[in-house]
């Protein structure tokens, strides 16, 4: 009975992905090469998310960062701050987008919203169209928002395939870079 919902999760996760415009999802690879250090920030299922993509940066040999963490250093210019937010209007995450701009970062988003707070402000918006937390009776199967965060789950590994080509990287070189201390 469990997996009696898989195909009509898969095909609204299709089409959510599928709305990704191109040259936005482009962007924020150029955006990602170009940084001297990638800032991960996220709340809850989104900032899991977004803390899963931060680690496989590293893995590509990238300096990557997840916001909060104890190691985590000062963003400066050059600095790419990288913001999962499914509402886009999360005060804390608002917050440290205008810490990091103020700092001289550039600023990506991914979001449900364009014109979210966090939309409004980023140098460069990429749009899961999904309905919010709070507005998901009807409109999809899934809860609470797990259409934007299964949604962002596979948009992230995208860009890993892409930056893998780019960089040079294959599963073998990234699993080089794979903490061993376990």
């Amino acid at each position: 009975m469990a997996f009696m919902y898989s195909e009509e999760i898969l095909k609204e996760v299709r089409e959510a992905v599928s709305g990704i415009r191109k040259e936005e999802a482009e962007a924020l690879e150029t955006e990602i090469e170009k940084a001297g250090r990638i800032f991960c920030d996220g709340l809850g299922r989104s900032g899991l998310c977004c803390k899963g993509f931060a680690m496989r940066l590293m893995h590509l040999g990238l300096t990557s960062y997840y916001v909060g963490e104890t190691v985590t250093p000062s963003v400066r210019p050059g600095d790419l701050l990288l913001v999962c937010s499914g509402s886009g209007n999360s005060e804390a995450l608002v917050s440290h987008a205008r810490k990091a701009k103020a700092n001289g970062a550039r600023l990506a988003v991914v979001t449900g919203k364009r014109e979210s707070t966090l939309g409004m402000l980023a140098d460069v918006c990429i749009v899961i169209a999904s309905p919010g937390k709070d507005e998901t009776d009807g409109e999809t199967i899934l809860p609470m928002g797990s259409l934007f965060e299964g949604a962002s789950s596979l948009f992230f590994e995208n860009m890993v395939l892409a930056l893998m080509q780019k960089l040079g990287e294959t599963s073998g070189t990234m699993f080089e870079r794979h903490a061993n201390l376990e």
